[in-house]
């Protein structure tokens, strides 16, 4: 029994030394410290971050109050100069987000009429062999552009924008100045919106010259 004792503690001596041996030479010490020192750093950080908000109370058309929070950003303009914005920290939520390609056949009365190409293999690798074109059309007496200021977000959009796919857009108001249009292949965006503080909803028609 005694023997059995010996033998324990001589095996608890010798764990204890080899415990001190790697913790001094592969410096756990020092890691458990950075770590620690790490999530400090990071706390500060976050706080910091934290900082850069703000909050403001707007109203839906309703008068119900909603607190909207924006993130300070830092951006720059096309000569380089930097300024500050505050962007909303919320994303609206995407109802719909359809694209389609083909060309504009007629526009009568305030509508849109557009021939979808279902054998264009250019968007994505994607090819609808054998499948016939279809025809959509888009309804713009439906769209409505006024600017409501009760909206968190924007009204209704009918834009055009040539092939710089970033460069600036041309924004309409009714289906008939896009006249200009027919005939030519474009890319179609079509989409809704919900805002995320109120559920008012915005639909967004782009045209885009392929």
């Amino acid at each position: 029994m005694r023997k059995k004792r010996i033998i324990t503690s001589i095996v608890v001596v010798i764990g204890v030394l080899v415990g001190i041996f790697f913790i001094i030479k592969f410096g756990v010490i020092g890691r458990i410290d950075d770590a620690i020192s790490r999530y400090f750093v990071q706390n500060q950080s976050d706080k910091e971050v934290e900082e850069e908000l703000m909050y403001e109370t707007e109203h839906d058309k309703d008068g119900n109050e909603y607190v909207v929070k924006y993130k300070k950003q830092i951006v720059k303009d096309e000569e380089g100069n930097e300024f500050e914005m505050w962007e909303d920290t919320a994303e609206p939520k995407i109802i719909d987000d359809n694209f389609y390609k083909g060309k504009i056949e007629k526009i009568e009365d305030n509508k849109i009429y557009f021939l979808v190409d279902r054998e264009d293999k250019s968007g994505g690798g994607f090819s609808f062999k054998d499948v016939e074109d279809y025809e959509i059309f888009f309804d713009i007496d439906t769209y409505d552009f006024e600017e409501d200021p009760s909206s968190h977000y924007w009204c209704d959009s009918l834009s055009f924008r040539d092939e710089d796919f970033w460069g600036g857009s041309e924004r309409f108001h009714s289906a008939d100045a896009l006249e200009f249009l027919v005939g030519e292949y474009l890319r179609v965006q079509d989409s809704m919106f919900e805002d995320y503080y109120t559920g008012n909803k915005n639909k967004l028609l782009i045209f885009y010259l392929k």
